[in-house]
């Protein structure tokens, strides 16, 4: 009879005991980190096959480990030239360019040709236009809703503008704020101007000192250039993910085959066919844009997590180690904490937010060592940032520092002062409303 292995409760290395979250989620030792780095299907991306994502789990970490020891050796290098990878996306960006000025070329030449009819050149022009939607350029849009005008914030903007002077960084052009709980920073438009948005969820859950890091880890991203390789290579990164959601998104098989039974219940035996063959070419479309995606991350996703390192750098040498780390922790538990405010919101008002937070954070906190333990398993090779874990390791594997910027109480509450019509919209999103200002 087949035996049945059990996983022992206790260490096999430090006898400690291991940690059990739940059923289906391989146990690890919290104290040793015992079983800790394995690939757990449970918990790490769905990659389409479970080899492929064990193999992605596995590169993912000898990346970071690679990454740790180029960056302790020395933290304060400035970031290398153009990496290998990012050659080859910029040559594939290219060839996507030329291919774009082919299909034009080749619906003019449709437009001005005498011979086929016009329903012919119809049907001929059909898969130039898929090409060009698949390879046409993107800028992106500067967000019309949510910039703060420095008139309306001149607080906030001077905030911003030493935290660029100490990040050896440019003023963003914009700043924007929005009700998601993250932040980023982005060249954007046809002037490609930067754009830093600030969700007001995650700011308000921010200590103070830690909102000053993220400000840093932001524009530590335009002081390294990352939006601008970004924007160099986009055409590579986007055309599979652009293929995939052309194609209906995840699991095509699945789709083809309940619209196939669709088709029978509803349709004659030729119908079914043809919708059969449409269905499948639509599946091996997606197949192909998802793994040509996949190739392209592949590529691609190594410099990412090496620049969410380097702009943690940033953070670190703006703020100071603990105001980093109390924004890693944040982050961790922003959504648990989010949780607790919405439970809580008809009970509060919008000026209550700051001090509720703070004060689930302090409830959360025996739970951040196997949170922050459990995000190792839940980013690989293709996830655009390291693992939270890996994050905080790296700077606290350097030596501590108090950071070189410091902003007073005062100041606070006037920035404060100046965002209190976003900290409303934030607890009306908690409500489930919206709040129109």
């Amino acid at each position: 009879m087949p035996t049945k292995t059990t996983m022992p409760s206790r260490c096999p290395a430090c006898a400690h005991g291991l940690v059990e979250v739940e059923a289906g989620i391989a146990s690890w030792c919290p104290a040793c980190r015992w079983n800790l780095d394995v690939y757990d299907p449970a918990l790490a991306p769905w990659r389409g096959t479970r080899l492929v994502g064990r193999w992605g789990f596995r590169r993912g970490l000898e990346v970071d480990r690679a990454t740790h020891e180029e960056l302790l050796a020395d933290p304060a290098a400035s970031a290398a030239g153009t990496s290998r990878g990012e050659v080859w996306l910029m040559v594939f960006s290219v060839v996507l360019a030329l291919i774009g000025v082919a299909a034009l070329g080749y619906l003019a030449w449709l437009v001005v040709a005498d011979g086929p009819p016009p329903g012919v050149r119809l049907v001929l022009a059909i898969p130039a236009v898929l090409v060009l939607l698949l390879v046409k350029p993107s800028f992106g849009r500067v967000p019309r809703y949510g910039a703060i005008a420095e008139r309306d914030a001149p607080q906030l903007h001077r905030l911003v503008r030493e935290v660029a002077a100490a990040a050896g960084t440019p003023v963003p052009d914009v700043i924007c704020a929005d009700l998601n709980i993250n932040a980023g920073v982005a060249r954007l438009g046809w002037r490609q101007r930067s754009v830093l948005v600030v969700g007001m969820p995650l700011w308000l859950m921010l200590p103070r000192p830690a909102r000053v890091s993220l400000l840093a880890h932001e524009l530590g991203h335009l002081a390294n250039g990352d939006p601008l390789r970004v924007r160099r290579t986009l055409p590579a990164r986007a055309f599979g993910a652009r293929a995939v959601a052309a194609t209906g998104g995840r699991n095509p098989w699945r789709r083809a085959l309940h619209s196939a039974n669709s088709l029978a219940e509803q349709g004659s035996g030729t119908v079914v066919l043809l919708g059969m063959l449409v269905q499948g070419a639509l599946a091996l479309v997606n197949v192909a844009g998802a793994t040509a995606q996949l190739l392209v991350d592949s590529v691609a996703m190594p410099d990412s997590r090496r620049a969410e390192y380097r702009a943690d750098l940033v953070a670190r040498r703006v703020a100071g180690t603990g105001a980093f780390l109390q924004s890693a922790e944040t982050v961790l538990l922003a959504d648990r904490i989010w949780q607790d405010l919405w439970h809580q919101a008809p009970r509060l008002d919008s000026e209550q937010l700051e001090s509720i937070a703070a004060e689930a954070r302090r409830h959360l906190a025996p739970q951040l060592p196997l949170a922050r333990q459990l995000s190792r398993r839940t980013t690989d090779l293709w996830s655009t940032h390291p693992s939270e874990d890996q994050r905080m390791r790296l700077i606290e594997a350097l030596p501590g520092i108090g950071g070189m910027l410091h902003v007073d109480d005062s100041r606070w509450a006037a920035i404060d002062a100046e965002l209190a019509s976003w900290r409303r919209a934030a607890y009306h999103a908690l409500l489930g409303t919206r709040d129109r200002f």
